[in-house]
């Protein structure tokens, strides 16, 4: 009978294939051809048109359906709210949302205006660029990792994303290519805001997150707990629909912030499916409230300072 030997790790490469913009080694990365690739072509392209952007911020998520798009479009509305210019990237190139969840009409697309694409304006005043305002809502797109990452190049060099005081990024699910190529290719990222759900299942992936941010020296801004207790309507105790405390945990285990739970709650899938962002439907709910916390600490994170909101 043969000796077993325990598995220990997966190798896909010994060698250096001189291709940076698909090595899975590329943070851990010190040779010249790296900083080659930094210095030349479509990174400095990427450089260039973003150097009047102010801050960027990417969201991330653990496992599908945490509630991502919900944190990105509630948080670019609190910024909007706050008097800041805001663009969202929606990166999500599978299932884009971010157009229907901030009241874009279908029907809608992005511009092209001497040369480059222009966001399309919601009317809240959120500008957006996404692959659902280019390829009709019901179409199905298979995309496998360079068809992705050259959707990528292209919305980050060739957007006219003007002066934008915030652009943040809505990154899908997973440490895959697609969050592998925005740390990559976006320069002079100022953090990242990692959510999750209180089961603890959900935080391996989360997890992940954090320690690919760690690789590309990205900063965390903190974690974010989404679908916790919820208020019963009748007497008003607080029940755990999924699980407590998974977050915070984490969060203290990785030596990262822990910035608070998001409650459960009926609003914000209802005003997702309107397309009204809960600061502007809700303003006096908890759930609005927090959003405004959250935007706040970001706020200060980037900027150092927190700028009252505007009464108008």
């Amino acid at each position: 009978m043969a000796e077993s030997v325990e598995v220990k790790g997966v190798c896909i490469s010994l060698e250096c294939p001189g291709q940076c913009e698909d090595c899975e080694k590329y943070f851990e990365c010190n040779l010249p051809l790296k900083q080659v690739f930094e210095q030349r072509g479509i990174l400095s392209m990427i450089r260039k048109n973003m150097e009047q952007v102010k801050h960027r911020i990417v969201v991330l998520g653990g496992k599908g359906g945490v509630g991502k798009t919900m944190l990105a479009v509630n948080l670019a509305a609190g910024l909007k709210k706050k008097e800041r210019e805001v663009v969202i990237l929606d990166q999500v190139y599978d299932c884009p949302a971010i157009p229907f969840t901030l009241g874009i009409p279908e029907g809608a697309s992005l511009l092209m205006r001497k040369g480059k694409l222009v966001p399309c304006e919601s009317k809240w005043g959120i500008k957006v660029v996404s692959t659902g305002l280019i390829l009709p809502r019901d179409e199905v797109i298979i995309w496998y990792h360079q068809m992705k990452r050259n959707a990528t190049e292209e919305l980050l060099c060739s957007v006219d994303y003007d002066a934008a005081d915030y652009l943040v990024v809505d990154i899908p699910t997973g440490t895959s290519s697609e969050i592998d190529t925005v740390l990559k290719y976006l320069p002079n990222l100022d953090g990242a805001l990692v959510l999750t759900v209180p089961s603890a299942i959900s935080q391996n992936v989360a997890r992940k997150c954090i320690h690919i941010c760690k690789k590309a020296k990205v900063p965390i801004i903190g974690v974010i707990e989404n679908m916790g207790d919820v208020s019963c309507p009748h007497c008003g105790a607080s029940l755990s629909i999924i699980s407590k405390g998974a977050g915070k945990r984490m969060s203290e285990e990785e030596g990262v912030p822990f910035l608070g739970t998001m409650p459960f709650s009926l609003k914000v899938s209802e005003s997702l499916d309107r397309g009204e962002p809960l600061v502007f439907g809700y303003p006096q709910s908890e759930e609005a409230r927090f959003i405004e916390e959250i935007t706040d600490i970001v706020i200060k994170y980037c900027e150092g300072v927190v700028k009252k909101a505007s009464t108008t």
